[in-house]
């Protein structure tokens, strides 16, 4: 189990930049031994884990699972009126927070470890968790919402292995923490690596510093894993002039990257040595779904890949439960990663598995006779104008190619809302002739803004929650 860490191959190590020590897994395994001392208990409890990306945080994470407890991810640079509502709703028994930030009214400080406070909260809930229950993690995109994605032992488990078998992680593999462990993402980038032996270098620095590149040669890393803004950032920072010979391997997650990007990413990756991977998957499968080969990423362009190992994808209709090569419906995957289900308070952690390991993704797509799935849009990403039925991302791919500019697309029936990347006015008028000759959208169904800059998730997704609520939507233009 990845959790086992001291059990793993011998010679694994962890680097923590904020304590500048390198640790043994043996190092870290003696930690995880006295945490799991201060959380022992005869019930299984709920452990807030208010996460960084320090040694200090996993050796936290990997005890409360040791000690069968469940573990709410929250991320340490997150809002904390969310991070405050979140405890009060959830009412966890231990609170693991980095020092200087301030306890909760409803906890007393019990201890100290390695910069991370221990609080125990005065009066424990009376609702139970369910015994297979592990993680719990912010559903994507939420801002503000209380849904949290139930995770079990088993998931997180099965996803480690399978992301280890398809990326040939081994012991001699060292990834750096290029995102954070609270996002599903960065958690499965830890977790793979601690499943198989490799070596972390753990960090908050971001991608744009200087440091975080001396930290990728100084220690030889050979792994990066970015969504869509990071690769879009190490555009802009000339990644292809920058000097790596340790580098394997690139992983790209979290959101559609343009397929010109992807191509273009692709073939410097080729010419340096490189495997570069596109992956596609959810939080709510923990968060790993499918895969590109490196080999094949050329020919499959614009394609998600082929379902992890262990897995299934099928593309379902209405009566149809798997449709035709080329056929367009829902994205359904089947695995053992997939989530026991949604919590939205503490009464709902006592749930078992809810789903039976089959995930309706909400994705709408189709596969090539190879079994490639190609992602075409959202469930709940359409709106009817005038009676025309609009795919939002569509609209969005098509601006974007258009303009060379990043477009968001919101709205509600008969009312679309375009916000653009851009302050000059000749790009608004440049969107608004496009809609009108593509789709005859009439100016009263149409509002554009002009932005410095798009809203975006911590993973690097459009913020739509955000937008709307900035946009005002309810307004008539």
């Amino acid at each position: 189990m990845l959790w086992e860490i001291e059990n793993t191959k011998p010679g694994g190590w962890l680097y923590d930049v904020t304590a500048s020590r390198r640790l043994s897994y043996q190092d870290i395994g003696d930690t995880v031994v006295s945490l799991e001392q201060v959380m022992k208990g005869n019930d299984k409890a709920l452990v807030a884990l208010v996460a960084d990306n320090s040694t200090s945080c996993l050796a936290c994470y990997l005890a409360a699972l040791r000690c069968g407890h469940a573990v709410m991810l929250l991320n340490a640079f997150g809002d904390r009126g969310l991070r405050d509502g979140l405890l009060s709703l959830y009412q966890p028994e231990f609170l693991f927070i980095p020092q200087g930030n301030d306890i909760p009214e409803a906890y007393i400080t019990d201890s100290e470890c390695n910069g991370f406070i221990c609080a125990v909260i005065k009066q424990s809930s009376q609702e139970k968790i369910h015994p297979d229950t592990a993680v719990l993690l912010p559903s994507s995109g939420t801002t503000g919402n209380p849904k949290l994605i139930r995770l079990s032992y088993r998931n997180i488990q099965s996803n480690a292995e399978a992301i280890a078998s398809y990326l040939e992680i081994c012991a001699n593999e060292t990834a750096i923490t290029s995102l954070p462990f609270s996002y599903s993402y960065g958690f499965s980038v830890v977790n793979s690596h601690l499943f198989a032996g490799g070596n972390l270098v753990c960090t908050d620095l971001s991608v744009v510093t200087r440091q975080f590149w001396q930290l990728f040669k100084e220690f030889d890393c050979t792994s990066f894993a970015g969504v869509p803004y990071s690769y879009l950032t190490l555009e802009r920072l000339r990644f292809e002039k920058m000097t790596l010979p340790s580098l394997r391997t690139m992983t790209q997650a979290g959101g559609h990257l343009a397929q010109e990007k992807v191509l273009q990413f692709a073939e410097m990756a080729k010419k340096n040595g490189i495997r570069f991977f596109v992956m596609y998957g959810q939080t709510e499968a923990a968060p790993r779904i499918a895969y590109v080969p490196w080999e094949r990423l050329h020919e499959k362009a614009g394609s998600v890949g082929i379902s992890i190992p262990g897995g299934l994808i099928r593309v379902s209709d209405e009566g149809k439960p798997n449709l035709a090569p080329n056929e367009e419906g829902e994205v359904i995957y089947e695995g053992p990663n997939v989530m026991m289900g949604y919590a939205e308070n503490r009464k709902d952690l006592a749930k078992g598995d809810e789903l039976g390991g089959v995930l309706s993704t909400g994705d709408i797509g189709y596969q090539d006779s190879e079994g490639y799935l190609f992602i075409t849009g959202r469930l709940k990403r359409f709106i009817k104008i005038f009676g025309l039925r609009l795919n939002l991302d569509d609209v969005e791919k098509m601006l974007e190619a258009a303009l060379a500019l990043s477009v968001a697309c919101v709205g509600r029936d008969d009312l679309l809302h375009l916000l653009i990347e851009s302050l000059h006015d000749k790009h608004a008028q440049e969107a608004r002739q496009k809609l009108s000759s593509l789709y005859h959208i009439h100016h009263s169904a149409l509002k554009v803004h002009l932005t410095s800059s798009i809203p975006v998730t911590i993973s690097g997704k459009k913020d739509y929650p955000t937008i709307e609520r900035e946009l005002k939507l309810n307004e008539r233009p």
